[in-house]
């Protein structure tokens, strides 16, 4: 935070000059919302004061990057790239509010892969104590073994909670304790106080995704709605968002997910194999297998299906870059029978969920799929960690499929 405070002084200074004995007007916050029709940016002011603030076709907008206080190494960015979090400085605005003629922007350094993303804590709500701002939550050791629980104190948090239709932190929403339950994905940026008990909490970001196989049962594309029959028996009706996403598998990328399938189902067996062996020759095989394995691992960073992604690497940005690259498709487009794999945020009803992510293939892909993912570490619906950014990544549901 005092980086952040150093940065905003800095570009008052730079912005402004020498003003005197005068204090120069500059309005510096937290973004908490964006009104794209009435082009409005909510602020919560470091004075404390909520903030509305009008921009105009003529308002300029400049994004720094954490650590950057140049104003001629900001890139100049649009209305539609303001972001709830974003840190902001506003020239000329006083805790009155007004038009803003200008907006200089941050992303906060504890985004992803910012500056701070050693200063994280994720995993699963276990309970909420909205009274006394506590979030109990359970995540991983500190040693990267077994679970452990730790308390957030969310007293001068800002609370955001994931879009409907997105996992990405950018997209995210202003929300409240209030709107945080047992059981959601939770991110923390903050600081452990000093045994360790407690992470006193700058932001948390919570929210619940499911991801689910199934054939397209209808599609009203007028409604821009879709039921989607799960491999399980059960039915949902799925609606799109503004910001969910269509993908059609092609040939190639159907045949590096079957040849990474093949891979891993190769280890699999020699691995068997030498747990069949006996004496001598199965301590020669185990030692022969430990190389091996060493060579799968050199082999998945140059294109195999390793632990933790799908696609070339190994790695789940890889295998997200890979799926942004599919062809989009259109809800039109979809008819019954399709097979998909659906990335959702489930809603109060379980019989309905919103899209974030939706990918079609042949069937015994899409089938594959699932039991591929959870082969990459999937965690289940009782272990915690946050999902992927596409069709679960790896990470799988983070809570059970509607039904």
């Amino acid at each position: 935070m005092r980086k952040l405070f150093l940065f905003f002084l800095t570009v008052s200074l730079l912005t402004f000059g020498r003003a005197g004995a005068q204090t120069p007007q500059r309005l510096v916050g937290d973004i908490t919302a964006v009104d794209a029709a009435a082009h409005t940016v909510t602020v919560h002011a470091d004075t404390g004061e909520t903030v509305t603030l009008t921009t105009t076709e003529q308002t300029t907008y400049t994004r720094m990057a954490p650590g950057v206080t140049d104003l001629k190494q900001g890139q100049r960015v649009t209305f539609a790239e303001v972001r709830v979090g974003d840190r902001l400085l506003a020239p000329g605005v006083t805790a009155a509010g007004g038009t803003a003629a200008r907006l200089i922007l941050m992303t906060r350094a504890g985004g992803p892969g910012g500056q701070n993303a050693g200063r994280r804590l994720q995993g699963r709500v276990v309970s909420v104590d909205a009274a006394k701002k506590l979030i109990v939550v359970q995540t991983r050791g500190r040693e990267g073994q077994g679970q452990e629980s730790a308390t957030v104190d969310a007293s001068a948090a800002r609370v955001l909670h994931y879009a409907p239709d997105s996992m990405k932190p950018a997209d995210a929403i202003a929300g409240s304790l209030a709107d945080v339950r047992a059981g959601e994905n939770i991110r923390a940026t903050g600081e452990r106080t000093a045994d360790g008990s407690t992470f006193k909490a700058e932001e948390v970001l919570t929210g619940s995704f499911a991801r689910f196989s199934g054939t397209v049962a209808s599609v009203d594309a007028q409604k821009g709605e879709l039921v989607v029959k799960t491999n399980d028996g059960g039915s949902v009706k799925l609606a799109l968002g503004a910001r969910s996403s269509l993908h059609r598998m092609t040939p190639e990328f159907e045949q590096t997910l079957a040849k990474q399938r093949a891979e891993r189902e190769q280890r699999r067996a020699e691995r068997q194999q030498q747990q069949q062996q006996g004496g001598q020759a199965q301590g020669q095989a185990q030692g022969e297998g430990g190389q091996r394995r060493r060579g799968d691992g050199q082999g998945r960073g140059e294109g195999g299906g390793g632990r933790g992604g799908f696609g070339p690497g190994g790695g789940g940005n890889n295998f997200q870059q890979m799926f942004d690259s599919l062809p989009a498709v259109t809800l039109a487009e979809l008819k019954k029978g399709d097979a998909v794999s659906v990335t959702v945020t489930p809603g109060a009803d379980a019989s309905h969920a919103t899209v974030i992510t939706l990918v079609t293939g042949t069937p015994e892909t899409i089938r594959a799929m699932q039991p591929f993912g959870r082969g990459a570490g999937q965690r289940g619906p009782n272990s915690p960690g946050l999902p992927g950014d596409v069709i679960g990544n790896g990470q799988g549901p983070t809570r059970e499929p509607p039904r």
